[in-house]
């Protein structure tokens, strides 16, 4: 039996596009970000990326982990 977890697979968003369907200012998006209403990825040096599941969970009122 293989126990080898299996990556999942996750959208990543842009800031630029998760501050579109947010509708929010870039300072609004980073303070999501601070008080745990959006996940943050970065990517590489001044790359960061906003996870699928945060964005909807942030569309819909939640924070990640509720």
């Amino acid at each position: 039996m293989n126990t080898t977890p299996q990556p999942v697979e996750q959208r990543l968003y842009k800031i630029s596009s998760a501050m579109e369907r947010l509708e929010v200012s870039r300072a609004t998006l980073y303070r999501m970000v601070s008080r745990g209403q959006l996940v943050l990825v970065k990517i590489s040096i001044g790359a960061s990326r906003i996870t699928s599941e945060s964005l909807a969970l942030a569309m819909r009122g939640r924070k990640p982990g509720e």
